[in-house]
């Protein structure tokens, strides 16, 4: 099943018995970690059975959530403080189909090498979720009005992260979704599953981002932040505009998928093509073991095509990603990408990236090391390379701190090469 699409389970957590939670703390020396393993899996094959697109789509996060909420944590106390909300949250959705959650994430960035002296920045997230099903609730093919309304701020410096790059002379974005914007709709959309769950369609207001070479980790709230370490610095893909998406099964291991939409997409500004009939199009067919498993094992081409973006003097732009992850014993899994292109509108015109990511451990702590080496589209500048790794420490089931550092060589027009470190806080209701 692909696409949004099959019905989610009651989001009224359920906590461990006494007599559980002392089997747990035993297994703390022997089975916890791999329960935790399991859970950590379970909550990736669930995601990609609710949604269309990758794990960090509306009803993919809000799946991974959910089930996050049934785990042990650090902090059980807090856990249990929450659980009246999140009960009445769940009782909520039962009774009118609208699955409602919220989180707030929160950035710090800062850069040993800056061309300005302003080498720190920081910014806030917050959103509110919402997936409403309201055609064929509880059936094979369902239909549901999905939508992301938040808030991204600066936080106590005069800039975000997503314009730290400017000051240091990187090419790309060290952090992705953490800008300044004020109050958008980032996403509204109609999705419905077809054949029984086999496909799903995708249509309205979309980012396109959620659909386009999507592997397992690709997850910026929660796992890396920098643009070429989650993407391919290949891909051109658009802010959100609206667009459509079509994707379905076409054995029990073959997928194929398509998206359609506005090259000139805006955050900010709801617009009906603003640029005119300027298209941005991805395809991709891939495999995978099993429908459940498309996050977790995964091997795809991919192949995109933007228009030229005549207001804005960016020419046409295209190319190709081959991209695979795959996971071993529900705790380590590895990923790779190759990019290429032909210039155009891109980052790069070939590229290379590559990484793994490993549970240490109980609880739902997460360690990432990655590293991409992208040749530059920009006439005389030097293969730049981008390393990054980031630390997860799971607090609570809704709390979570990430330590995270960046390694930028040969980063366009600065001759140093920065170490960017930052700290993330992400709280999900």
């Amino acid at each position: 099943m692909i696409g949004g699409l099959s019905r989610q389970r009651s989001y009224l957590p359920s906590r461990p018995t006494l007599a559980a939670a002392l089997l747990s703390a035993f297994a703390l020396f022997g089975g916890a970690a791999d329960a935790q393993e399991n859970a950590a899996q379970a909550k990736l094959e669930a995601a990609a059975q609710v949604s269309l697109g990758g794990p960090g789509s509306a009803s993919a996060q809000q799946e991974q959530d959910r089930l996050r909420r049934l785990e042990d944590s650090r902090w059980p106390g807090l856990d249990r403080a929450i659980d009246p909300t999140e009960t009445a949250l769940g009782r909520f959705r039962e009774n009118t189909g609208l699955a409602l959650s919220f989180d707030y994430q929160a950035l710090y960035q800062r850069s040993s090498h800056s061309l300005t002296g302003q080498d720190e920045s920081a910014s806030g997230q917050l959103r509110m979720i919402g997936t409403w099903e309201l055609a064929n609730r509880g059936g094979e093919n369902p239909g549901s009005l999905v939508f992301i309304l938040e808030n991204r701020h600066r936080l106590g410096q005069s800039i975000a992260p997503s314009a730290l790059p400017a000051q240091i002379g990187y090419q790309g974005a060290t952090a992705v979704t953490f800008g300044d914007t004020n109050t958008t709709l980032s996403v509204a959309y109609w999705q419905q599953a077809f054949a029984n769950g086999r496909g799903g369609v995708v249509a309205g207001r979309i980012d396109p981002g959620d659909y386009s070479d999507i592997l397992g980790y690709v997850n910026p709230r929660t796992t890396f932040s920098n643009y070429s370490i989650l993407f391919s610095p290949v891909l051109p893909i658009p802010d959100p505009g609206f667009g459509v998406t079509v994707g379905g099964y076409l054995t029990d291991q073959i997928y194929a998928l398509g998206v359609v939409s506005d090259a000139n997409g805006s955050l900010t500004d709801i617009e009906w093509f603003s640029g005119g009939s300027e298209f941005y199009k991805y395809a991709e067919i891939g495999w995978t073991p099993e429908k459940s498993k498309r996050f977790l094992t995964n091997v795809h081409l991919g192949m995109f095509h933007t228009d030229a973006r005549q207001q804005v003097g960016v020419p046409e732009t295209y190319g190709a990603t081959l991209s695979a992850n795959h996971t071993f014993d529900n705790q380590l899994m590895i990923f790779g990408r190759l990019g290429w292109s032909n210039g155009g509108g891109a980052l790069a015109k070939r590229a290379v990236n590559a990484g793994l990511m490993w549970r240490p451990g109980p609880y739902d702590d997460l360690l990432g090391i990655a590293a991409t080496v992208a040749d530059l589209t920009t006439p005389g500048l030097p293969n730049q390379t981008t390393l990054e790794a980031f630390y997860r420490l799971d607090l609570a089931d809704n709390l979570a701190l990430t330590a995270d550092v960046q390694y930028l060589k040969n980063p366009g027009s600065n001759s140093n090469d920065p170490l960017v470190l930052g700290l993330r806080l992400r709280v999900n209701l």
